[in-house]
């Protein structure tokens, strides 16, 4: 059974790009389109206090009207997160990701941040298993099985 580290190894080893609490909202925009992500983790030290994504963005802040320049994510970025472990199944984290509705979840190790990962990486891991298993049952079906 696949486990997050085995989604954590596919990923680009940038690592998570994170931000400072106290970040203005249109410093957090600037460097979410600088490295081409659709959120930041906002920290205090090693803290994770919560995210900021491209739908806080739309939905808090352009929506509503709210300055970039003069607001701090710290009021708009979304607290209540999901986390999980290196050791947590595809599935296990398919379902947190499924019944809580959230599309990033923080991967912590020994209360420190590994990775991120998010509801595209487990789909692509998903769908990368299910191809596994239709050319090893086409193969079996057509004799061509090697054993």
């Amino acid at each position: 059974m696949k486990k997050i580290k085995d989604v954590l190894k596919r990923k680009a080893k940038d690592g998570v790009i994170t931000v400072e609490e106290g970040t203005t909202i249109r410093e957090a925009a600037k460097v979410m389109a600088d490295t081409r992500v659709g959120s930041v983790l906002v920290v205090k030290g090693n803290e994770i206090k919560g995210i900021f994504t491209e739908r806080d963005i739309l939905n808090k802040v352009v929506a509503a009207g709210v300055d970039p320049d003069k607001s701090k994510i710290d009021e708009y970025m979304t607290k209540d997160l999901l986390v999980c472990s290196p050791d947590d199944t595809i599935e296990e984290v398919s379902r947190m990701i499924t019944s809580a509705k959230k599309r990033h979840i923080p991967v912590i190790d020994r209360g420190k941040l590994i990775g991120l990962v998010t509801a595209g990486d487990i789909m692509a891991s998903v769908l990368e298993d299910r191809k596994i298993e239709i050319e090893h049952l086409h193969n079996y079906i057509q004799g061509n099985l090697q054993t």
